[in-house]
């Protein structure tokens, strides 16, 4: 065994010098242009456990390169991707990543191929493979393959070199410039100029802007803001999908353009998308945010500074959006907006002064409680007892012993009044809990923003249960099937209100948009909404452009009302107030008609001797 070590050193040893030959000869061979002949060695090279080595790596970035001159882009491709999956910190890699960039865009992969070779010139500290690199890129931008989309979201990811930086500017300028979107190629030439690139680059920029003059801003632009990545990617690509067909149905296609941006769902993505498109664009309108957070940033800024270009968020539902601007519009119905219609009815329809709430725990709840509340004592009533609850429990006797107990203590106050007792809040410990025991208390008016039809339903019989009567009142979370089914005959003579949105007041119209959008996407358009009321906000703003209105702010302000797959729009300060109160009579929905009942549920003579026949 000791003889043999240094053989095997020295085989070893000699194979190393062979293969090391072998790549120099290669290397003289590819100077002379015999690629072909230098291929073989190389080959073997790659091929070979000698991958792994120093000679083998050599040999392998050699034969790529070679392919590429051959137009081999199969086999540069697949040696590029088993190099640099193996060799992760090899001194080659630069080159390597090049090669597969090179293919890459002339595979026709153009956004990849770029990218990656913008991420060689982010890291690489090698001056040569720096050079080589940025001389390729400019080389592919110039070609002019890329959209001004793709060129913006490059520009964000990498911006590492000024002269490739002014590149994409330019090219950005020039795509602008073809879509007749002229604000936006001088915003982008602008930015070549000041950039301080290439003397040539800042030529061609400036023949550029000496070309628009005269053009005006260009082609008037709507700029949609939709999540279309992360978790609420469905809802972005559904509100995409509404703006989208209505665009179509407009024959506004020519005249109007359509520019989508990426909000994430974040309030700051948003905010920078718009500003990037007011600076950008001859933005006229905006449709969205959909998100309630990043609607109400955007709604901030452009409430502020742009008040001639109108914002409708289609489905943000938080309150006070709309009063950031005069120019800010809701298009789906807020909390606060639900909450004050079923407190105006309780307290001008039903003459109810004193309520209790019980308020399911969560936003949603604590939002519709304190809107409620609010509403409640602008109109000289009063929320006299106060329980949140979680929702989802079998039992909530706990809740209502406190609730009675409450208002047992106001109850026993009005009698020692009554009564004119020197100590008002005197008690009568066995009158006091035969009461309790015995008697049903009595809230006139006892609100319950359930978020669901099934636990709406399941509270009412707890209520009643729990020895509590009142007139129970609710919001559209009451809105099901459900609630009949889990509520049978007690949610009878329940009142909630809905958004008119809910109320399938415009069947024909919804019916010629579902078939419209299937036809269009393939799919019928979710349950949710969003592509509905994406659909209506901007069929809104198309309907101004349509009569040339001067302001489009001005417009939506002073138009009663717009037609909507879901119902009529009516803003008041640019929130859509078109609510409804729902009634429940013999296990059937009826929409209120002010504070009546509509014809088709008053009582008949009929109808009450069928009553009196169930009733025996």
């Amino acid at each position: 065994m000791n003889r043999l070590l240094p053989f095997l050193i020295v085989c070893a040893f000699a194979t190393a010098l062979f293969a090391q030959d072998d790549v120099s000869k290669a290397k003289s061979l590819i100077r002379e242009g015999k690629c072909a002949e230098a291929a073989p060695a190389l080959q073997k090279l790659s091929d070979s456990k000698s991958f792994r080595k120093h000679e083998g790596a050599q040999a392998a970035v050699l034969l790529t390169e070679c392919y590429l001159r051959e137009h081999k882009r199969a086999d540069a491709l697949k040696l590029a991707s088993k190099f640099l999956e193996y060799h992760v910190a090899s001194e080659y890699r630069e080159r390597m990543e090049l090669a597969r960039a090179i293919v890459l865009t002339e595979q026709g992969s153009v956004y990849e191929g770029v990218e990656a070779m913008l991420r060689i010139l982010a890291y690489t500290k090698n001056p040569a493979a720096k050079g080589h690199t940025k001389d390729v890129a400019i080389q592919t931008l110039a070609a002019s393959l890329l959209n001004a989309d793709q060129l913006q979201a490059l520009m964000e990811k990498y911006p590492v070199d000024k002269d490739v930086v002014g590149w994409m500017q330019l090219q950005m300028g020039r795509e602008c410039q073809n879509a007749k979107r002229y604000r936006a190629a001088r915003y982008w030439y602008k930015k070549v100029l000041n950039g301080s690139v290439a003397e040539n680059l800042s030529a061609t920029a400036q023949q550029g802007l000496e070309s628009l003059e005269g053009l005006g801003a260009g082609k008037p632009t709507i700029l949609v803001l939709a999540p279309l990545s992360g978790d609420f990617a469905e809802f972005g690509a559904a509100a995409v999908r509404g703006v989208y067909l209505a665009h179509e149905q407009s024959g506004l296609g020519k005249k109007v353009r359509i520019r989508i941006a990426d909000t994430r769902a974040d309030a700051s993505i948003a905010l920078m998308r718009t500003q990037q498109a007011v600076n950008q664009d001859s933005i006229v309108a905006v449709i969205g945010p959909i998100m309630s957070a990043p609607a109400a940033t955007v709604a901030a800024w452009l409430g502020s500074n742009f008040q001639n270009i109108p914002m409708l968020t289609p489905t943000a539902t938080d309150d006070g959006i709309a009063k950031m601007g005069p120019n800010i519009f809701q298009v789906n119905i807020t909390m606060d907006n639900l909450a004050q219609k079923i407190a105006d009815f309780a307290t001008k329809c039903l003459d109810i002064r004193e309520f209790a709430v019980l308020s399911p725990l969560g936003d949603y709840g604590a939002a519709m409680s304190q809107s409620f509340t609010r509403a409640v004592e602008r109109r000289g009533g009063n929320v006299v007892a106060f329980r949140s609850y979680e929702e989802g429990r079998p039992d909530y006797a706990t809740e209502f012993k406190l609730l009675r107990d409450v208002r047992y203590k106001q109850e026993n106050r009005r009698r020692n009044i009554a009564r004119g007792a020197s100590d008002l809040d005197a008690v009568n410990a066995r009158e006091r809990r035969d009461y309790l025991a015995d008697s049903t208390m009595k809230i006139p008016g006892i609100f319950i923003p359930s978020t669901n039809p099934g636990d709406a339903g399941l509270m009412v019989g707890q209520v009643a249960y729990n020895k509590i009567a009142g007139t129970m009142l609710g919001a559209s979370g009451w809105y099901g099937r459900e609630l009949l089914i889990q509520g049978k005959h007690l949610v009878d003579s329940t009142y909630f209100s809905v958004p008119g949105l809910d109320i399938s007041g415009n069947k024909d119209k919804f019916d010629e948009f579902a078939k419209a959008f299937k036809e269009k996407w393939g799919e019928d358009p979710a349950e949710d909404k969003v592509s509905g009321l994406s659909y209506d906000a901007a069929n809104i703003v198309f309907s101004g452009i349509q009569k040339n209105a001067e302001s489009l702010t001005k417009y939506l302000n002073n138009t009663p009302s717009f037609e909507s797959v879901y119902g009529e729009i009516k803003f008041v300060r640019g929130a859509n107030t078109n609510t409804k109160v729902v009634t429940v009579r013999k296990g059937k929905f009826y929409v209120m008609e002010g504070c009546n009942l509509p014809a088709s549920a008053q009582p008949t003579a009929e109808s009450d001797k069928k009553d009196e026949k169930k009733k025996k």
